[in-house]
């Protein structure tokens, strides 16, 4: 039984869903700081969809913040110190006056052929999704 548990676990080990996590968060980051809207989201399955979206919205919030500490947090999770800079000077000003609710995930409706896995898209909300 599950009792308790309240992560996903992939099949995978915690170090490796955790570098996983960090590498898709960066990669939306990157996306949202292009200049395309056409090319502002990530194609990925639905699971992986999921489990980023409350970690960019936390991120974008510890942008919103500005702080030192809060750059020195985000700094623990962001892989790209470029993405790190236009997280802090570009993505948390143009959501300030938002509440929340920061990355959309919509549904593909197609699956992946090698294992059947259903895709999704995952981008930041003011953005055009194609």
């Amino acid at each position: 039984m599950r009792h308790g548990v309240k992560v996903k676990k992939w099949g995978a080990n915690a170090a490796h869903r955790h570098a996983m996590l960090r590498s898709l968060s960066t990669s939306i980051l990157l996306k949202g700081l292009e200049a395309d809207p056409q090319e502002r989201v990530v194609r990925t399955t639905l699971l992986k969809a999921k489990m980023v979206r409350s970690l960019v919205d936390r991120l974008i919030t510890y942008a919103k913040k500005g702080d030192l500490a809060a750059r020195r947090q985000a700094a623990r999770f962001v892989m790209d110190p470029k993405v790190l800079k236009g997280l802090f000077d570009t993505i948390g000003p143009r959501y300030a006056s938002r509440n929340g609710g920061y990355t959309r995930v919509l549904k593909l409706g197609n699956y992946r052929a090698g294992d059947a896995a259903e895709m999704a898209l995952v981008g930041l909300v003011e953005d055009q999704v194609p």
